[in-house]
């Protein structure tokens, strides 16, 4: 999935880059096909590798944290889903292909819920007591995705450079039925994790990014765009819009179901 919405991310650099229409032209075209998109979450889409977004769902998954952290536990979680992902709005759109100057977009989700339930056996620091068997709920609400970048083209390939990614939240909400045995660290650790959990993610991202994550990123989009030529990808982008065009598009063959249109921005 995760080289799924990085391929959707190289078919947009593609798009804008490869038609000869003005710029207003290519953001209106990028807003039909995320619209496009988000009418279809709900299903799989297979030209991109993606399974259904909207809702995410994930029937059992298991993992271990082995002493990392001060953390030592196993878990799984069941029933997964996490809904909310296709109500996304552009608030920030500017594409330009003039050498040296940004391209940017902005993307807020309202509001973001998972639901799952959940075992949660260990310990943490071997002093607090982890026993939990529940249910698991939280939401993320404003949450901001904004990213910029310079195109770079040839008459023989696209790419792009100077990648920013800045990723904001702005509220969090958790709460994991009964994971820690002693009631009162319990009710401490909830209200811990709602209070202080954005600047917590926030240090996360700070952390991924010093790591070299946004390079990893443009990278892989660089990686996806090497193959093709402006001239090339003109016949995929031709129903790019609605699922036409030569080979029935990316949309081919998925109805728009899932959600009324609106206007994204």
């Amino acid at each position: 999935m995760k080289f799924g919405l990085f391929t959707i991310v190289a078919v947009i650099a593609i798009f804008t880059s490869s038609l000869p229409q003005g710029n207003a032209l290519m953001e209106d075209a990028i807003l039909e096909f995320l619209e496009e998109l988000r009418m279809r979450m709900c299903h799989p889409i297979p030209k991109f590798g993606l399974p259904a977004l909207d809702p995410i769902k994930i029937d059992h998954v298991e993992t271990s944290v082995d002493n990392q952290y001060l953390v030592d536990f196993t878990g799984s979680l069941t029933n997964l889903a996490l809904t909310g992902l296709s109500d996304f709005d552009v608030t920030s759109l500017k594409i330009t292909t003039t050498p040296f100057r940004r391209s940017n977009m902005e993307i807020v989700m309202p509001m973001t819920v998972l639901k799952s339930l959940y075992t949660a056996k260990g310990s943490i620091a071997r002093v607090v007591n982890l026993n939990g068997d529940g249910t698991a709920d939280g939401r993320l609400g404003s949450a901001r995705f904004a990213i910029s970048w310079i195109f770079s083209i040839s008459l023989s390939s696209v790419g792009i450079r100077g990648l920013t990614i800045e990723l904001s939240i702005g509220e969090l909400w958790v709460n994991i039925e009964d994971i820690i045995e002693e009631p009162r660290i319990n009710d401490f650790f909830h209200a811990l994790i709602n209070e202080l959990g954005i600047e917590l993610l926030n240090d996360v991202w700070v952390e991924a990014q010093e790591k070299g994550i946004v390079g990893y990123v443009e990278n892989l989009v660089n990686g996806m765009l090497g193959g093709y030529s402006p001239s090339d990808i003109l016949k995929i982008i031709a129903g790019i819009g609605g699922g036409g065009g030569e080979g029935g598009g990316p949309f081919e063959g998925i109805p728009p179901d899932c959600k009324e249109p609106k206007d994204l921005v």
